[in-house]
């Protein structure tokens, strides 16, 4: 409920959401590129959630990370312009596959915003996730990205 309201004041957009016991369905009302934004992370949060929902039941535990739980810190990592489809990968693979390897959420810029990920988590998990980043910046580009203050909140 909170979240979506967030998120139709970042991308001034209206977010029908679908009733309980129906189909998944949101239906996003605005200009084009706000509702493309609306729309990726709508579908990111939903990946995320799936990826608890099969990690509680391979383990049997009611575990999992979720955006804003007690205890959980956000921060935001600037990379270039020009590597945001690399750290996202193919059909968002590489994000996906530091999501789950630090137990972290990360919300992906879009084209028309500044180049941050925004990284969600405990901690220790959203510092991997940012040395997750950098390395991956690193190793692909031959050049190391300069660690600066400006990237937390």
């Amino acid at each position: 409920g909170c979240k979506i309201k967030a998120l139709r004041a970042k991308t001034n957009t209206y977010i029908k959401t679908p009733v309980r016991g129906e189909e998944p369905v949101f239906m996003v009302t605005g200009r084009r590129e706000d509702v493309a934004t609306a729309r990726r992370e709508i579908i990111s949060a939903a990946e995320h959630f799936s990826m608890i929902r099969a990690s509680r039941n391979k383990s049997g535990a009611a575990f999992g990370v979720a955006p804003a739980l007690p205890g959980q810190v956000t921060i935001r990592v600037r990379v270039p312009y020009r590597v945001v489809g690399l750290v996202v990968g193919p059909k968002g693979a590489t994000i996906k596959r530091i999501q789950q390897q630090t137990n972290t959420y990360i919300i992906t810029p879009s084209r028309d915003r500044d180049p941050v990920f925004e990284i969600t988590g405990a901690p220790g998990n959203v510092e991997r996730a940012r040395e997750e980043i950098e390395t991956h910046i690193a190793v692909r580009t031959g050049k190391i990205l300069e660690y600066n203050n400006e990237n937390d909140f």
